[in-house]
């Protein structure tokens, strides 16, 4: 028989300088403060782990931070109420196969559920099925692709390949009451959708999904309802430390779902909450309705593809000086000597760190369209 049940969603949970002591006294109620009544009240909490559980830190070469912490870290969240981490993020693999296998390893050994990371690409999409109370909740997730993902051999993420993973939403939204899509992308610090981000949102609705927040910008977006489901483009943090007048980077939504077979359809709040010197608290009330009421307002131009379109292309334009250096090499001249002397000038003026940059802005799904944008609108000279 199905009873109410309470869902809570946090966003990206790391810890950092500043939170560190916390994790090492395992001090859950200092770190969280008056959020832990909310979780501790919900009958299902779940969030996204993006940093690496190790006690023997490799990290990779890459391009970006690398974020680990002990392995026993795992247990702070644990007696916080956060029963199930997604484990599909860009930070995955920063300390290699073996940080996932140790992550894995330390979630199975402290009962905490996890998904969106395996051995291979077909383990790390196996979607996940939580029981409460009657209700079959389905949560599925993906990250965009950076340093991080599975293949068919190795160990890493789930990564969101269209041509498969569409259908295969709508044959899982068969099988559970609720579906819920944890998508880890889009640009950082942007409070609108891409065009593009936008576009594979609403087609996770179209699937079935009953909910699709968007995490890793880093700041809190904006909301769609759209068809019967309801996207949110960027939930911003919930543990990533606090940043001394940076609000943008401090704040953050928790989602509570309430699914009850008496109501018309699950009721979803908006929880404001802040990072401050001492851990993360809930927003006080009259700042709260602030923020949601410019939430609301951004959102009032969601359905304007030409908005969206311009509001992408003013951004963007805006990244030209960090991004055209990763991408343009020196001329023809270049590129002949670079030929005869075998690729020696590319060797003696690239560094490794630099190719690793320019692959990454090539191959993730976020910078690929940032790029395309900016040489799209660079005038001829």
């Amino acid at each position: 028989m199905k009873e109410e049940t309470e869902i809570i969603i946090c966003g990206d949970l790391c810890p950092t300088k500043d939170t560190k002591k916390y994790f090492e006294n395992q001090d859950n109620d200092s770190l969280f403060n008056d959020i832990m009544p909310i979780f501790k009240n919900a009958d299902f909490v779940l969030g996204n782990l993006e940093f690496v559980l190790t006690d023997s830190p490799k990290p990779i070469k890459k391009a970006g931070p690398v974020l680990h912490g002990k392995t026993n870290y795992i247990k702070v969240l644990k007696k916080a109420g956060i029963q199930t981490v997604s484990l599909a993020n860009n930070h995955t693999k920063d300390c290699g196969e073996e940080g996932v296998k140790s992550t894995i390893k330390a979630c199975k050994e402290n009962d905490v559920d996890f998904f969106g990371a395996g051995e291979n690409i077909t383990k790390a999409k196996v979607p996940y099925i939580k029981i409460v109370k009657g209700y079959k909740i389905g949560v599925i997730t993906f990250a965009e692709q950076e340093f991080n993902v599975a293949t068919a051999t190795e160990y890493g993420s789930s990564f969101l390949d269209p041509y498969k993973d569409y259908d295969k939403i709508q044959a899982f939204k068969k099988n559970v009451d609720y579906l819920i899509v944890l998508y880890h992308g889009g640009i950082e610090h942007y409070e609108y959708p891409s065009p593009l981000l936008q576009k594979k949102c609403r087609k996770f609705i179209e699937k079935g999904a009953d909910l699709v927040t968007c995490q890793h910008s880093h700041c809190i977006g904006t909301l769609e309802k759209y068809d019967e489901g309801t996207i949110l483009y960027g939930q911003g943090n919930t543990l990533f430390g606090y940043k001394e007048g940076n609000d943008s980077w401090n704040q953050g939504l928790l989602i509570k779902l309430i699914l009850n077979a008496k109501l018309e359809k699950p009721e979803l709040e908006l929880i404001p909450i802040h990072a401050t010197k001492k851990g993360i608290w809930c927003m006080e009330k009259t700042k709260g309705t602030e923020l949601l009421e410019r939430v609301y307002e951004r959102s009032t131009n969601i359905k304007d593809a030409v908005y969206i379109e311009r509001k992408w292309i003013e951004f963007c334009s805006t990244k030209k000086a960090l991004y055209l250096p990763y991408l343009f090499g020196f001329g023809r001249y270049f590129i002949y000597l670079n030929r005869i002397l075998k690729n020696k000038l590319v060797t003696l003026f690239y560094s490794n760190r630099a190719v690793r940059t320019s692959h990454n802005i090539i191959r993730c799904e976020a910078h690929n369209e940032v790029i395309h944008t900016i040489l799209n609108n660079i005038k001829s000279k």
